[in-house]
């Protein structure tokens, strides 16, 4: 395989004691520069220099974690300005086209190996996506990643927790009553409403809102 030096990966995840060891592993075989951060917000943002995308390994072992709370630590906008790919997770969850329509460029699963890993690496920040074939069979009957959602489709997009935040906007619910109301903190609330009015394609509370009381 080339050599990926040059190239910068973020290891993401709680378990920093084998997410060193997976660092310094990627490191060695790729010639890459991986650094390990706890959290998603702690990948730093882009800087106006990078000359190109980097690659962030997401951690999705955590069995409480969910694509909900990943978008909702996304601070820095990953998921737009790098290759973030989901590693360690469970088939059963099935979280896969949502993931990839949310800028998810790909999935490693439990069985995966090191060589698989590796291989993943090298695909990505080759600017491919690291999916199955059935994955990609399933997108084709869909109609793909760029199908434009009818309203319907875009209320099925919502999850529920986006949801219960425009039916509260909705009522007129300010951001800290709607914290209040779901035990959330008020940044993340502000997190929520951006990716919910990218979903409906809306730019404001006002819109959101009318949209809302038209559709559900």
């Amino acid at each position: 395989m080339k050599s990926c030096s040059g190239r910068q990966i973020y290891l993401v995840g709680a378990n920093r004691l084998h997410n060193e060891s997976l660092a310094y592993v990627i490191t060695d075989k790729t010639s890459a520069s991986c650094t390990v951060e706890a959290t998603l917000c702690s990948v730093p943002p882009v800087t106006s220099g990078t000359a190109q995308k980097r690659l962030v390994l997401y951690d999705f072992s955590n069995g409480c974690q969910t694509l909900e709370d990943l978008i909702a630590s996304d601070t820095n906008n990953v998921l737009k300005s790098d290759y973030l790919v989901l590693i360690n997770l469970l088939h059963t969850l099935n979280i896969e086209c949502e993931a990839l329509h949310c800028g998810v460029r790909g999935f490693l699963y439990y069985q995966g190996g090191i060589d698989t890993l590796l291989k993943m690496i090298h695909s990505v920040l080759d600017a491919q996506f690291w999916i199955s074939r059935d994955l990609m069979a399933e997108l084709f009957l869909l109609g793909g990643l760029k199908k434009t959602p009818n309203p319907a489709d875009r209320t099925a997009a919502l999850s529920p927790r986006e949801l219960d935040i425009l039916k509260g906007l909705s009522t007129g619910l300010t951001n800290m009553m709607i914290a209040d109301t779901y035990c959330l903190s008020h940044h993340t609330v502000k997190t929520h409403l951006s990716h919910i009015f990218k979903k409906i394609n809306v730019s404001n509370r006002l819109q959101a809102a009318q949209w809302a009381s038209q559709h559900l």
